[in-house]
């Protein structure tokens, strides 16, 4: 059985699979959280499991960053 997409959970078959932050993903679908840029191995951020672009995973966890110290 083909295991299902990271993000649209439709079977992944081994031609179009690509294994990343634990998950399969359809090449189509292997693409930033925020602004749906298409990422490949070599230009993907991961965080919390998800494939975000450079610029989108600089500002994410940033932010994050910021509130987790604003708390303290």
């Amino acid at each position: 059985m083909n295991p299902p997409c990271g993000r649209c959970k439709k079977p992944v078959y081994p031609t179009e699979k690509i294994n990343c932050l634990d998950k399969f993903w359809h090449k189509g679908c292997f693409s930033c959280e925020v602004c749906k840029m298409a990422l490949s191995m070599s230009n993907y951020k991961g965080f919390e499991k998800k494939p975000y672009c450079t610029m989108r995973f600089t500002k994410r966890t940033l932010k994050r960053t910021r509130a987790k110290a604003s708390v303290w």
